[in-house]
């Protein structure tokens, strides 16, 4: 039998060593911009939502010429969510309209968003005046529960600080984020 004819096809051990090794190197490379890229990606996701949440009761007051709010909630995912002041906003929250003016959501007043809970590894530090509620007049200014402006923010912090914002409601009810 000759040899030339039965030439094997694939790779040698050599080859094979040398391949992982540079895709090791890649790896290794690429993962923490990655590992950025998704925290990013997630702080972007939650502070989208809870200032789309923050900008939505606030439209709600305007159109509806009715005082609104977005409170903690435990259950917010259930359909008699109440406002809860013990959760944060990391439990989620709800978005209503204030059919009465009392400054709470009551059973009979309209939820009109949910915000689910958010991943465990976001921590919300609010101002006292938004520690578990951001109210607004018919006129869509930012108000305490007994009528007075009110601004303050809320401290979202991803990690052991590897992603944070701050979102700003002013007296006149509009809402920034900034990051520090």
């Amino acid at each position: 039998m000759n040899r030339d004819q039965t030439k094997q096809t694939g790779f040698s051990l050599i080859e094979l060593l040398v391949t992982l090794a540079i895709a090791g190197i890649l790896l290794a490379v690429g993962l923490p911009s990655f590992q950025d890229f998704m925290a990013n990606s997630r702080m972007a996701e939650t502070n989208n939502g809870l200032v789309s949440s923050i900008q939505l009761a606030r439209s709600q007051s305007v159109n509806k010429l009715q005082a609104s709010g977005l409170c903690t909630s435990n259950s917010p995912l259930d359909d008699d969510a109440t406002c809860d002041a013990g959760a944060g906003y990391q439990s989620g929250w709800i978005v209503y309209v204030d059919d009465n003016g009392n400054g709470t959501r009551d059973a009979a007043e309209e939820i009109v968003h949910r915000g689910e809970p958010v991943n465990g590894a976001f921590a919300f530090t609010p101002d006292n005046i938004f520690a578990n509620q951001i109210y607004f007049n018919d006129a869509g200014a930012s108000v305490n529960a007994a009528g007075a402006p009110a601004s303050g923010s809320i401290k979202l912090v991803y990690g052991n600080d590897i992603q944070t914002r701050v979102i700003t409601v002013s007296a006149n009810g509009r809402v920034s984020t900034e990051t520090p």
